[in-house]
């Protein structure tokens, strides 16, 4: 059955209107919320102007692979938190800023990038742990859907 931990994603970017059902999908088998323990996500109701939250609780190794998979694929950013597991895994934050590459960072159980002793030991100038620590962090952009179908 896997170990269990919750998860918070933002996801913002824009999206063709022809790809919604299958995000719906990803974000459903999940069964992520717009709360913590809230309603679950409707493609109906999207925030206006700000990028999608989205909660989960108990999900196995706190991964959202296909959803976070679905996102890069669609150039849509995100920044997901997920909390540990005493023992098994340490809480980390995934960031993902529409192009590139896909960052990880350990992260604190309150959502914070946080650096060991052994990893700041690592840098020789404290404006290379200032980067690391920015890169830690990015902005997401509003969540969007666009009228295109998205198909290809």
């Amino acid at each position: 059955m896997g170990e269990r931990a919750p998860v918070h994603i933002t996801i913002g970017g824009t999206l063709p209107r022809g790809l919604l059902s299958a995000f719906a999908k990803h974000v459903a088998s999940y069964d992520l919320r717009t709360e913590w323990d809230g309603e679950p996500f409707d493609p109906a109701a999207l925030p206006s102007g700000a990028p999608l939250e989205l909660f989960g609780t108990e999900l196995n190794g706190g991964h959202v692979h296909d959803l976070e998979a679905f996102c890069a694929e669609h150039g849509l950013a995100f920044r997901r938190w997920s909390g540990g597991c005493i023992g098994v895994f340490l809480p980390e934050i995934v960031l993902f800023a529409g192009r590139g590459a896909v960052r990880t960072c350990e992260a604190s159980e309150d959502g914070y990038a946080v650096f060991s002793a052994s990893s700041i030991g690592t840098f020789r100038r404290l404006r290379d742990l200032k980067r690391a620590a920015g890169h830690a962090e990015i902005t997401i952009p509003p969540f969007m859907i666009s009228g295109g179908t998205g198909d290809a």
